[in-house]
């Protein structure tokens, strides 16, 4: 086993030692080198030695001493992560329709993935090898989808080839000192209410290192035709998983159970709360992301109202999802307090490609905003940058230009969070 080399940087480490790209890197200091973590975690030595094979099959050893700050400078072939293998009855990803973006497709299981990207493994996966290397390189914390405690529930909800008993598994984990933040994806009618407080239960009363629990309701699309019917949250399942949750917070004395988001919207309850989410171990998983884009907003507004006095005659629109609007129309009553001679008017946008039941700005599609009432000659579009990727695409595959074209007088990407915006 070895690693391909993509690149070397210049004027590196491991570019003065003569390493060229596409040659591999089989070991460091005698130890193979599988991935990109073991190339981070081997190198971290002063003294590395380094056996490399060339195109022509040649195996050497370079010495590279580290006692400069220059980096190693070798960037390894892209990572292929490992599949999930297992059937969930509420995978998001089967409930997708097709020709999308092909990345929105991947289903990762990869315990690398969670430890540096925060993704969620299911430990279905895992061998007595992966378990072996995670307790000798203490990769930790990991991000776990727990969902239940009880085994025979489990799989009949994650339909797995390899179907594990969660507290043992977690047991194991402890015992090595590895710590995890859990998740559990909550159906109605399989895994709340009595089976929700006995798994939270299970992981308080115990003395697990788990460092998070949250509690997320099921995502459902209306692309679900040939799989099993699931229940959607309504305002009174929320109500009552959010009061177990109280519960459950209030027995144990626990701070670390965190209900999602968009359980607080559908019970029309008001959102917690800083202290609440202490230092946020679950914003990826739509835990806290409401508080936390209301308190940067206030610490940010003085350099977007700058940008938006930046065009004088002209006004704005703000869209957002149908999750924030209570939250995004104090901020638009809060612009329009401040600002002088322009107007924020604010635009829920329902998630119609999706469904009536998905409900977040993660999932707005071009399709969606296309339907829309075109804006006013004088409105320029205010947009959370999330609903482009990295190419600059939309979930539904159009480009940047292709969005503007929506927005004749202009768009304005905002983050999420408030903390960069930029003309589009």
């Amino acid at each position: 086993m070895s690693l391909v080399i993509a690149s070397v940087s210049d004027n590196s480490l491991a570019a003065e030692a003569g390493i060229k790209n596409g040659e591999e890197l089989i070991k460091i200091n005698g130890l193979e080198v599988r991935d990109f973590l073991d190339l981070e975690y081997l190198s971290s030595d002063y003294h590395l030695r380094l056996r490399v094979k060339n195109a022509l099959g040649r195996v050497r050893t370079v010495h590279i001493y580290r006692e400069t700050a220059r980096p190693l400078g070798i960037e390894p072939v892209a990572y292929r992560h490992r599949n999930c293998k297992n059937h969930c009855i509420f995978c998001f990803i089967d409930q997708m329709p097709k020709k999308l973006r092909g990345t929105l497709y991947n289903k990762d299981d990869d315990f690398l993935f969670s430890f540096v990207f925060g993704n969620y493994i299911t430990l279905t996966n895992l061998s007595d090898a992966d378990y072996k290397r995670i307790f000798s390189q203490h990769i930790s914390p990991l991000y776990i989808s727990l969902h239940t405690t009880d085994p025979e529930l489990r799989q009949r909800m994650m339909r797995s080839r390899n179907p594990i008993h969660p507290l043992k598994q977690l047991r194991l984990l402890a015992r090595h000192d590895i710590e995890y933040h859990l998740q559990i994806v909550c159906v109605p009618g399989y895994n709340d209410g009595d089976a929700l407080k006995q798994s939270v239960s299970d992981i308080l009363e115990s003395d697990l290192p788990a460092l998070s629990i949250g509690i997320v309701p099921v995502g459902l699309t209306m692309y679900r035709e040939g799989l099993c019917h699931l229940e959607p949250f309504d305002k009174i399942k929320a109500t009552k998983c959010l009061d177990l949750i109280d519960e459950l917070r209030n027995k144990y004395h626990s701070d670390i159970v965190y209900p999602a988001d968009e359980l607080f919207v559908l019970a029309e309850r008001e959102i917690p709360s800083p202290d609440y989410y202490q230092d946020y171990p679950q914003l990826e998983n739509g835990i806290g992301m409401l508080r936390m884009t209301a308190e940067n907003y206030q610490r940010y507004k003085r350099g977007l109202l700058k940008t938006l006095r930046s065009r004088p005659g002209m006004n704005y629109r703000l869209y957002c999802s149908r999750s924030a609007y209570s939250m995004m129309r104090d901020i638009a009553r809060d612009l329009n307090r401040l600002l002088k001679g322009q107007r924020v008017s604010l635009q829920s946008v329902a998630c119609d490609f999706f469904g009536e039941h998905v409900s977040v700005s993660g999932l707005i599609t071009y399709e969606d905003l296309s339907t829309l009432t075109t804006p006013a000659a004088d409105e320029i579009a205010i947009l959370p940058n999330s609903l482009l990727n990295q190419d600059l695409l939309t979930l539904d595959g159009y480009t940047l230009e292709e969005l503007k074209s929506l927005f004749p007088a202009g768009l304005l990407l905002v983050d999420p969070f408030f903390e960069s915006h930029e003309w589009a």
